[in-house]
């Protein structure tokens, strides 16, 4: 008996030891693939905004990066669903998706689409955790969990916020399931990419929030209907980037023309709102709403509207990040309407916008933490409970499962939507 304890112990061990070794190489190549990401990103905002002129050559971009798939031979990009069909059903990620979908997001951003960066992220990450684990010769269930440790690794370079990343990774594939095997990888690999970055120079995401109310009953209640409406908008965005994709995939079928069409829309949209604000990753409209306690009322709005056009034309990037940005800029606006502090209600806004757009609860709560400190953390907690029931089942996520209802202990079915 004692002699199969001590087996069981050491077969423990040689797991989390081996475990460990590949997170850590994968957190490794992760945060400095996704150092470099973040810097060429910045980058490119920070060139469009000297040259406003690049904007008159996103069609060219945007053929451009038609033309770049079509070469490798990705004929139909699935996005953040290929790497959630990894991990649910141990499908293959092949290795030029890491290049095809940096050099299109960097694309994107220079010539002033408006998209984030984390679908990008979970493809590149997911891609490098494939090839690593092919090469090492893991099993396809291995791979699986292999493929979540780069997800958590590069999202961390992205944010500097391991916490989130690691939940985010675990949460994300199918709703209602976390995959608590991939704990300890991914915490490691998001660790060691967060140690990266920060040899690297590049800072965290984080902000100090002033003048945070009391934890009351109306305190409660304030936020509680700020989350309520910033479920709505988290619907409003999922839902007007399906209708987009519907409506492309109704009238047009030709990949150069869909990307011709998004392009004069975006030019156009810029043109009459009169400067280039709402291209790009917007992240001054983030630290605005965040920082300074500013937004107009239709910024969140136009921001989902440039977002979807861009991103369901066939520019590459994620609607991550434009969901902080929408959030952010909402609850700045809408919160003082309920009596909150406009930087704090943009916090919340941006913590239950992303809640209601990629449905993770645990990982938005970590994510509030993470950027805002843990004063407080019980009113971002009801903000992300609440609207992670009131968004219903839309996602950015088109591949995101819904396994479990989110109103009833019992398993999702058809008449749930």
């Amino acid at each position: 008996m004692k002699k199969t304890r001590w087996l069981v112990v050491l077969h423990y061990v040689r797991i989390c030891f081996r475990w460990s070794v590949f997170a850590a190489i994968t957190g490794a190549l992760c945060g400095c693939l996704g150092g470099a990401f973040s810097l060429f990103i910045q980058w490119s905002n920070e060139i469009r905004g000297q040259h406003s002129w690049l904007i008159w050559l996103l069609p060219v971009s945007g053929l451009l990066i038609v033309a770049l798939y079509r070469m490798f031979g990705i004929t139909k990009d699935r996005g953040a669903d290929l790497i959630f069909d990894s991990v649910r059903t141990t499908e293959d990620i092949p290795f030029q998706v890491i290049i095809v979908s940096l050099l299109s997001t960097i694309c994107t951003h220079l010539f002033g689409g408006s998209a984030g960066r984390v679908g990008v992220a979970m493809q590149m990450g997911g891609g490098i955790s494939a090839l690593l684990s092919r090469k090492v010769g893991l099993n396809q269930q291995d791979r699986s969990l292999f493929v979540m440790c780069g997800m958590a690794g590069l999202i961390t370079a992205l944010f500097g916020t391991p916490l989130m990343a690691t939940f985010l990774s675990m949460e994300v594939v199918s709703l209602g399931v976390i995959y608590y095997a991939a704990l300890l990888p991914c915490l490691l690999s998001a660790m060691t990419a967060y140690f990266v970055i920060r040899l690297l120079g590049l800072a965290p995401m984080q902000c100090s929030l002033m003048h945070l109310p009391s934890v009351n009953a109306m305190s409660v209640f304030q936020v509680g209907v700020l989350a309520l409406a910033c479920a709505l908008v988290s619907m409003l965005f999922c839902g007007f980037m399906l209708f987009v994709g519907g409506a492309y995939r109704k009238k047009v079928s030709n990949d150069y023309i869909k990307v011709l069409i998004g392009s004069a829309l975006i030019i156009l949209l810029t043109l009459l709102v009169g400067d280039q604000t709402y291209n790009g990753s917007g992240a001054a409209l983030l630290e605005g709403a965040i920082v300074y306690g500013r937004a107009h009322p239709y910024d969140f709005l136009l921001k989902l509207i440039f977002t979807g056009i861009t991103l369901q034309s066939g520019f590459k990037g994620g609607g991550v990040f434009p969901a902080l940005i929408i959030g952010a800029t909402f609850g700045c606006w809408f919160g003082p309407l309920l009596g909150l502090d406009p930087c704090f209600a943009a916090a919340i806004g941006m913590i239950a916008v992303f809640c209601g757009s990629v449905n993770c609860p645990i990982a938005s709560i970590c994510f509030a933490a993470e950027v805002f400190g843990s004063e407080r953390l019980v009113l971002f907690a009801v903000a992300a409970a609440i609207s992670f029931v009131f968004s219903g089942y839309l996602t950015i996520f088109p591949g995101q499962h819904f396994i479990y209802s989110k109103l009833r202990m019992e398993y999702k079915n058809s008449n749930l939507r």
